[in-house]
């Protein structure tokens, strides 16, 4: 089958609006893998800081040479990885693209280093993803006859020598806007047990990978639903019926997880619990999972894209849970009555709204602003905010669970007015007590 790519039509004039004289501009595409064919949702031209920094003024990475570009690749492969820290699970960044003051008819593939990419990307990963199939693409558009040209990468070693070879596909612009819909569901973490851990920083990020482990087995062993639905694997997305909500996320299918659990035990761990000293960390129940997906693609394909998605929200919060209690230990040792309780980080959508509605994901810890998170991915993903709407409402009401928590321990919440009755009892039987005492001290001297 032949491949193709498939590319959002605005993108074209994106590609145009960042020509800069004779300049070289590189960029990340991003998008899905369906079958043999690419759907790129989005390119992205890297930006930097420039001198006027007390201005908040950004610019988009350039470079005056193409030698001075592939002297620079490092800088571009670390770009690209702050991209894919913003993508949700199932789409990935799917190679580069290059703007060139040069022809097309003379010009060859750029012969950047994408064996170095492709391990700057998968070194950083937070969990081991399956092997994918699919060869990273290089976008070439020429600001001289105004032309883009599109390859297909396949690089290897043999005998320790790269060898690289670029096949020419076709790069297909057109509108696509109502070939995405956005999985929307929630997991909970009943099935992993209460951790104790001790020995500092090693320690808290040696449990890691066996969680994941843990996480994943549940995965495995879950059946999913789409509307409520069990489906036929080999079934594409095309015919599903989509809600709307909040007329922010649009085309929303909704998916489930089931599987067999053991009541007896899964009552006793609600939530994932990790303890060290006195400082206490908690994972909620509800975590989300926020999957924008092909209608092309199959149910198989979109359970493996849920799968990727749930195991890369958790080991995000997860990263960022431990990170914090590292940040969090020089306060316990200056306070040795410190109280430390960590919320989860709360995952909010980032959606660009032009073209297909992408939602690209981010995480917040309580006291965070969602708002500078936005700024923050729009700089990344060099988006405007008339570009980019923010969705911070899909986990709403997490924190409330942190708000009955009164201490150390998993004892439930209580009444503010029992509390004070229950306070005012104890007083008093304290008082009767002593004051008996009393009397019986008074008794033995005097009688």
């Amino acid at each position: 089958m032949t491949t193709k790519v498939f590319i959002e039509e605005h993108l074209d004039k994106y590609l145009k609006s960042l020509v800069k004289g004779q300049s070289f501009i590189p960029g990340v595409i991003i998008g899905q893998v369906i079958g043999n064919n690419y759907h790129v949702v989005h390119l992205s031209a890297m930006t930097i800081w420039n001198e006027d920094i007390q201005n908040n003024k950004i610019d988009v990475l350039s470079y005056k040479t193409l030698s001075d570009l592939l002297a620079n690749s490092d800088t571009i492969f670390q770009k690209s990885l702050e991209v894919a820290t913003l993508l949700p699970g199932g789409s990935h960044v799917l190679g580069l693209f290059f703007i060139v003051p040069q022809d097309l008819k003379t010009i060859q593939p750029i012969n950047i280093d994408f064996c170095e990419f492709n391990n700057v990307l998968n070194e950083h990963l937070l969990y081991k993803k399956t092997n994918e199939t699919w060869n990273y693409l290089m976008l070439n558009y020429s600001t001289v006859n105004k032309k883009s040209f599109c390859y297909s990468v396949d690089f290897n070693r043999v005998n320790g020598l790269e060898k690289t070879t670029y096949k020419a596909v076709d790069a297909i612009f057109g509108s696509f806007d109502n070939d995405w819909v956005t999985l929307i569901g929630t997991f909970n973490f009943g099935a992993l047990e209460r951790l104790n851990v001790g020995g500092g920083p090693k320690a808290l990020f040696s449990i890691r990978d066996s969680l994941l482990d843990k996480f994943e087995s549940v995965l495995n062993e879950s059946i999913y639903t789409f509307n409520g639905c069990v489906c036929d694997e080999n079934k594409t997305l095309k015919d599903f019926e989509c809600d709307e909500i909040d007329n922010l996320l649009k085309n929303v299918v909704k998916i489930e997880f089931y599987r067999k659990v053991d009541l007896g035990n899964e009552c006793k761990n609600a939530s994932l619990k990790i303890e060290r000293g006195k400082g206490k960390i908690l994972m909620s129940g509800l975590c989300s999972v926020a999957v924008p997906f092909n209608r092309n693609g199959t149910i198989k394909d979109a359970i493996k894209a849920i799968h990727e998605d749930a195991m890369q929200t958790f080991a995000t919060r997860l990263k960022m849970h431990l990170e914090s209690m590292v940040e969090e230990e020089s306060l316990e040792e200056e306070d040795g009555d410190a109280n430390i309780v960590h919320e989860t980080p709360r995952r909010i959508l980032i959606i660009k709204t032009e073209g297909s509605r992408f939602a690209f994901s981010d995480y917040v810890f309580p006291g965070e602003t969602s708002q500078e998170a936005l700024y923050v991915a729009g700089e990344i993903l060099n988006l405007p905010e008339d570009k980019i709407e923010l969705y911070d409402v899909l986990e709403k009401g997490r924190h409330s669970y942190y708000e009955t928590l009164q201490d150390i321990d998993s004892s439930p919440p209580q009444d503010a007015s029992t509390s004070t009755s229950n306070n005012r009892l104890i007083y008093f039987s304290w008082a009767v007590l002593i004051l008996a005492i009393l009397v019986y001290g008074i008794k033995q001297v005097f009688v």
